[in-house]
């Protein structure tokens, strides 16, 4: 007995010592970039949005207006951003709202956007990201937000 509780108080001491433990919470978050495409984003066509994302392309499709429930076709690598749309539904105008990176955010981008093959828009970025961490200083995850870009569509 005498030797089992001079062992546990050993092993207490030296895990004392080389274990660390620290309070974290499991708040979630995700890497996020939006980019706003403003101006005439609600004429009708066919529409075509091309992203090169840390050299990676990738494109998707839709044409306004769409039947309701209508998702983009997209191709290429398999993308880190998703086309967003505006709401379907009776007596509402349909429109691209833009595009936004939801994982594994981009260091720098470029893209084009198409009315009918031709070119209405587009830009380059190097974002600039905010790093947070919502469970606390070292604890994970680690997640980064840029501010929002806005890029204008051509009549």
């Amino acid at each position: 007995m005498l030797r089992w509780v001079a062992l546990s108080s050993l092993l207490s001491v030296i895990c004392m010592q080389g274990c660390s433990s620290k309070d974290c919470t499991l708040i979630g978050c995700a890497d996020s970039l939006r980019v706003w495409l403003t101006g005439a984003t609600a004429k009708p066509g066919r529409y075509q949005i091309e992203v090169v994302a840390d050299g990676v392309p990738s494109t998707c499709q839709i044409a306004l207006p769409h039947t309701c429930g209508t998702q983009p076709a997209c191709s290429g690598a398999p993308a880190n951003w998703r086309l967003t749309i505006s709401p379907c539904g009776p007596n509402q105008p349909q429109s691209i709202d833009g595009f936004v990176f939801y994982r594994d955010v981009p260091v720098s981008f470029d893209f084009v956007v198409r009315r009918d093959d031709a070119v209405v828009g587009g830009g380059s970025a190097q974002p600039v990201y905010r790093e947070s961490r919502p469970n606390g200083a070292d604890c994970d995850p680690v997640c980064r937000q840029a501010p929002d870009i806005q890029a204008d569509i051509a009549p």
